[in-house]
């Protein structure tokens, strides 16, 4: 089998307000360019639960070694997430140790090199799921994934079961991604380090400020300058159902690690 490799990158830590996005499916070339060319500086896209497969159909959601290629050569950063099971699954070590594996399986196959962040997305467990258990989940995952050589970091959605000092104190992780829920993300307590990345639900006139030539369109009623669940359309391309993110350095100087061609 041969193996694949992204060729010419680079890792970089990226700066503070950073504006970049996250979509559940695939992009192409000249949509990739349209949003840099717009004012973004990275993407976010989705590695599976199971089954690890570089051939996997694109309707999947899944990147591809082409699509990642696409990204880069855009001039847009880029970084992973795994695909999050339906809500109400059962948090165990387990499970996480499985799911893991399958994500730096998956991203190793399609030529991502290590040293990146690789996010695990916590959201919607089962209310039953006791804390340890969740706990167990996400240190196997992180095992996993740091074996491997990437760069753990988790997504903390509505309902991922943990407070502050559990998922601060009681997970390895030093990548934090708050979404856009904003009751569930536990507070950072004084000490902890905090998040790194940021989904907001709408965006600052500051932050809006850097975009050109592009329309946020407004798909759940959020208002004016929607960054959530939201279309991008450009002169000649339309990137639909993504969620805008930001990226800030932490309370303990560390930042998202991405790669850029």
């Amino acid at each position: 089998m041969q193996l694949l490799k992204l060729d010419n990158v680079v890792i970089e830590s990226a700066p503070d307000g950073a504006l970049g996005f996250d979509v559940n499916h695939p992009i192409s070339l000249d949509q990739a360019k349209q949003a840099f060319q717009s004012g973004f500086s990275f993407c976010i896209r989705y590695v599976p639960r199971l089954e690890p497969n570089v051939n996997q159909p694109a309707s999947r959601g899944d990147i591809t070694f082409e699509e990642a290629n696409d990204i880069l050569d855009s001039g847009l950063a880029l970084f992973l997430v795994q695909h999050v099971s339906r809500a109400g699954w059962d948090a165990t070590g387990a499970k996480g140790m499985q799911y893991g594996k399958n994500a730096a399986i998956y991203a190793s196959n399609c030529g991502f090199p290590s040293g990146m962040n690789l996010f695990l997305d916590l959201e919607e467990v089962d209310s039953a799921s006791p804390p340890n258990d969740i706990q167990d989940f996400c240190n196997q995952w992180f095992y996993e994934v740091n074996n491997v050589g990437y760069v753990p970091g988790v997504y903390v959605g509505s309902k991922n079961g943990l407070n502050a000092e559990q998922l601060f104190s009681g997970t390895k992780f030093k990548h934090y991604w708050h979404a856009a829920s904003q009751a569930d993300p536990p507070t950072p307590r004084l000490g902890d380090r905090g998040y790194q990345l940021f989904q907001p639900l709408n965006l600052s006139s500051t932050q809006l400020s850097k975009l050109k030539n592009v329309k946020l369109i407004d798909k759940i009623g959020l208002g004016s300058n929607p960054a959530f669940e939201i279309d991008l359309k450009f002169a000649s391309a339309t990137i639909q159902d993504v969620d805008l993110d930001f990226t800030v350095t932490d309370k303990k100087g560390g930042s998202i690690q991405w790669i850029r061609r």
